[in-house]
């Protein structure tokens, strides 16, 4: 079976990847704030066994891919503090039994918090596609629980984001000004990765997907204002940015202004998850500038030994300024997720 959400908390672990602490007002150069980690809690990988996902030698394998061992203290203890996004739940087919799953790993989340205040946060797993019960949760985890956020998908069972069915979603979001960060999943029509691993490149293009649909159905212009952050670069889309806007201006594809395409795209923010080359690196810079962009390694699918050497390249691969490094390594995430600042009692 494969699920279409792959496993992920945003918990937001916040704190530097090196030895330093939010003790004053100001943040050293080495400081990060990682909005894109991967926390797999056992009642999450045995909820997945118990739907029917594939173990090989005792791994469970999920779109493809083993899904890592995990626990909180190697998480701290390897990042030192990072953001991470809440395992999906689309694969759970029951509203009921969904929302069950949501609440214990979103009560899971807020225990982590408790433990570490200053270095995690924690963004809210809605049970979607069941969206009365998505609304309720959220409303749980930003006015109960007090999480810095929620995390989406691109899509829960293949509808996604833009559908009018997840209207509501989006007006609860936009009622209480959330901050969103959304994960790529797996399309429902999983033959179009020939076999292969889909995080390979089906995650970068159902990001494309649901930025695309967003646009296209006018569910992102009803919501402008809301801070959303796509993972892995954006995956294609500021390679395919331009070429979305032209169809999009025709008259059959929606008749949408070339330049509000293109306006609406940069507007969201994008992590730098396996992103780091400096051909992506230059694409992104000239697509949205450094305004635009956060730290993300996606730790642990991604080692350390990979992700060390991604973020030390950064700087370099994409021709940063010292000030535009401060921008991506912690002051835009600090304007995403306000309750942060909160919590590091600036």
């Amino acid at each position: 079976m494969s699920s279409s959400s792959r496993a992920c908390f945003l918990v937001v672990f916040l704190t530097c990847l090196v030895s330093c602490h939010a003790t004053s007002d100001f943040l050293g150069s080495n400081y990060r704030i990682d909005v894109h980690s991967h926390a797999i809690p056992n009642i999450w990988t045995q909820a997945m066994i118990s739907e029917g996902f594939p173990v090989k030698n005792g791994t469970v394998y999920n779109d493809g891919a083993p899904v890592p061992e995990w626990s909180l203290e190697s998480h701290i203890s390897a990042m030192d503090g990072l953001a991470s996004l809440p395992p999906g739940v689309s694969f759970i087919k029951e509203a009921k039994k969904a929302k069950t799953l949501a609440r214990h790993i979103n009560l899971l989340l807020h225990e982590y918090t408790q433990i570490y205040p200053a270095r995690l946060g924690a963004l809210c797993l809605l049970p979607l596609p069941f969206v009365n019960e998505a609304v309720e949760e959220l409303n749980f985890c930003l006015e109960t629980l007090k999480f810095v956020g929620v995390g989406l998908y691109t899509n829960a069972q293949g509808i996604y984001l833009g559908d009018s069915a997840l209207e509501p979603v989006f007006a609860a979001l936009n009622a209480r000004n959330a901050s969103v960060f959304v994960h790529p999943a797996s399309p429902t029509c999983t033959s179009v990765a020939l076999g292969h691993p889909i995080p390979m490149t089906e995650y970068p293009f159902d990001t494309v997907r649901a930025m695309e649909n967003l646009l296209l159905t006018g569910q992102r212009a009803r919501y402008p204002d809301l801070k959303i952050i796509f993972s892995h670069g954006g995956g294609a889309i500021p390679y395919l940015a331009s070429r979305i806007a032209g169809v999009a201006s025709l008259s059959y594809a929606g008749g949408v202004a070339f330049t509000e395409t293109m306006a609406q795209l940069a507007g969201y923010y994008f992590d730098l998850a396996s992103a780091t080359s400096v051909i992506q690196l230059t694409a992104l810079k000239s697509f949205v500038g450094a305004e635009h962009l956060v730290t993300g390694i996606d730790y642990p699918y991604v080692p350390l030994t990979q992700a060390e050497p991604g973020l030390a390249g950064i700087q370099g691969n994409g021709n940063f300024t010292n000030e535009e490094m401060g921008l991506i390594k912690y002051q835009n995430a600090l304007e995403i997720f306000p309750r942060i600042s909160d919590a590091l009692k600036f």
